[in-house]
Formats: structure tokens, sequence, C-alpha cells
């Protein structure tokens, strides 16, 4: 007994745990939030709350670019990466809709939705989108002498008109947020699209300079 005694004498004083355990409880509770957040069943229900977000804006879009199948409902197929119309007669992918100004149209309104919502929620995506002359189904480059849209009929005119001035009205929503880099062929006669041109590559002026390339032929590298 009074080994015991002494040894029990000799231990250290137990220091409270009582900070510690509130911790573990909390760091349960939060590890069991995470799982709920991250089950199976809740990533679907985000994906699916997500889509019909997207949606809205697809078909508010598709019709206002007058695309084809726009009077029904458009969505963008997760699994496929696809836009689809629900038609009364079913589904209607955008590989069976058909035409260059529908596959320009579906593909800038696609894009424009997923970056306004990127920037919205503010998702890791670069700010910024890159389009190359998306209006050559109605501008075609062999067509263009300096810029004008004289060549063009009324109607595709028109379109080209709506489909920039989409892209401008996308980016004042979340401006600054977001920028759009288009390189075009087409030049309209309206101040809200030439206030927006940072340069003009014509006349022999390139974005690569001739002296560029010259330099380059000459290198040994």
């Amino acid at each position: 007994l009074g080994r015991i005694s002494l040894y029990l004498e000799s231990l250290p004083d137990v220091p409270d745990t009582t900070e510690l355990e509130r911790q573990v409880e909390s760091l349960r509770a939060q590890c069991k939030r995470l799982e709920e957040e991250l089950s199976d069943e809740r990533v679907q229900e985000q994906l699916a709350s997500i889509a019909s977000r997207l949606a809205e804006k697809l078909t508010e879009w598709a019709r206002s670019l007058g695309l084809e199948q726009s009077g029904s409902p458009m969505r963008l197929d997760l699994k496929k990466l696809t836009l689809v119309a629900d038609t009364l007669d079913g589904a209607v992918p955008m590989s069976r809709i058909g035409s260059g100004e529908n596959g320009v149209g579906f593909h800038l309104i696609a894009h424009l939705a997923l970056h306004l919502w990127f920037v919205q929620r503010s998702r890791p995506v670069p700010h910024f989108i890159f389009f190359d002359q998306p209006s050559q189904v109605y501008f075609p480059a062999d067509k263009d002498v300096d810029g004008s849209m004289g060549i063009v009929p009324d109607d595709d005119r028109r379109r080209v008109r709506q489909m920039f001035r989409l892209i401008f009205e996308a980016v004042e929503v979340v401006a600054p947020r977001l920028q759009v880099i288009l390189i075009e062929h087409a030049d309209l006669n309206e101040d809200w699209y030439r206030d927006a041109i940072v340069e003009r590559w014509r006349g022999g002026k390139k974005l690569v300079p001739e002296d560029w390339k010259r330099a380059g032929e000459g290198s040994d590298e």
C-alpha cells in the first residue's frame, strides 16, 4: 500500500480535458455535415439545381437569337456535354438540329451561361472567353474587304447584331468580372461595338507583325 501510495503521489496532475472533448465533438459534427454534403444524393441534387438555373438562361438566349427549336425549353446535358431541346415529341440534341448558324448560336449561349455561373458563384475558372469570328457563318472572311456588313443580307445582318449584343449584355451582367476577347472580320456601325474595339488589323497591320516573321526565318534556332 505504501509503494502504491508513493507511486500515485508522484504522478503529475491530470489536465482538464473538457475543452479537448468539446473540440472533438465539434469536429465530429463538421465531419458529419461534410459527409452529407458529399453524398451521391446531395451531389445529384446540386447538379440538378445548377442545370435548372442554366436551362433558364439557355432557353431565354436561344429564343432571343431565334435558334431552331428555341420554342421548346433548352437544357445542358451534363453527361454528354451537349445542348438539348425538350420538344413535345421528345428530346432533340444539338447534333440533330444542324446548320452552321444554330451550331454557333448554341455553343455561344452554352459558354456564356456556364461562365456567368462560374463568375457569380466565384468558382476557380478563368474569367474570360475567347471567341474567334462567331459571325463567320453569316460573314465569311473571304468576303471581307473593309469589315463592312453592306454585302450581308438584312436578315443575316440582324442576326449578327443580335449575337454581338447578347455577348455584350452577358458581360455587363457581371461586369467587370468577365472579359470576352472577340476576334472578328465583321465591323458593326454601332457605337457600343466600336467603343469596344481595341485594335484593327487592316492595311498591313497584323496580330503577328511581318518583321517578327522575318526575324524568325533568319534565326538558327
